[in-house]
């Protein structure tokens, strides 16, 4: 499967830079993992846009994405909250060992490493504290919108991108790196009287979920 992944976000950059929208699950999982002072890592920030949001929560933000031109889309929306916004890899981290109380890879963007994403989880584990906590979400295999590409395998193309397709078995392996970890379904984290049908089905059936977060707590060293 060819990966063209970082071709076809630096394409799409500037629809990227676009975007300012903060989701719920995002506001449930600051509000309850990331403490206002703390260190945040942002991996994959892209054109930027949970910055701000961030940033109001009182949060030290780095942040870094390895496609150029969505560094610069980035710098040129948020250059004025005077965060750190880097060009690095995800998989090869150019921090010390123990730097940050929390990393965050947004909106799937964990899924769109190939062809292994632990590669990202052990650098994340390695500059964590020892209290620190690493948070991201990815496509559930299992979905009823993508159980036609279930045989395709862990990775699947979508358009173009190659994506990685977790299930709930995740935690086994995460748990190499990761003294505590738990899985929470997104749409589990909306409050009921914002959810529409589909919603509720799928707070009913969570295993159906597009996406799946997955809470890893105090890295083994």
């Amino acid at each position: 499967m060819e990966n063209k992944n970082n071709e076809m976000f630096a394409a799409q950059a500037d629809k990227y830079a676009k975007e300012n929208y903060w989701r719920f699950d995002e506001e449930y999982l600051a509000n309850k993992y990331f403490k206002p002072g703390s260190s945040i890592l942002v991996l994959g920030v892209g054109g930027g846009r949970t910055l701000p949001h961030l940033h109001k929560k009182g949060l030290k933000i780095t942040a870094i994405d390895i496609v150029p031109e969505m560094v610069e889309r980035a710098k040129e929306n948020y250059g004025n909250l005077d965060i750190p916004i880097l060009e690095m890899d995800a998989t090869d981290l150019k921090f010390k060992d123990g730097t940050f109380d929390s990393v965050f890879f947004p909106f799937h963007g964990m899924d769109c490493i190939y062809p292994d994403i632990y590669k990202c989880v052990k650098e994340a584990a390695r500059v964590l504290k020892p209290d620190g906590v690493l948070i991201f979400n990815s496509h559930n295999r299992f979905s009823l919108t993508a159980l036609k590409k279930f045989f395709e395998g862990k990775y699947a193309d979508y358009d173009g991108i190659v994506l990685y397709r977790a299930t709930v078995f995740e935690i086994f392996k995460l748990k190499r790196y990761f003294k505590s970890v738990k899985f929470k379904f997104r749409i589990s984290m909306f409050p009921l009287e914002k959810s529409n049908w589909k919603d509720i089905l799928y707070k009913i059936l969570p295993i159906f979920d597009r996406s799946i977060y997955f809470i890893c707590r105090f890295p083994k060293k």
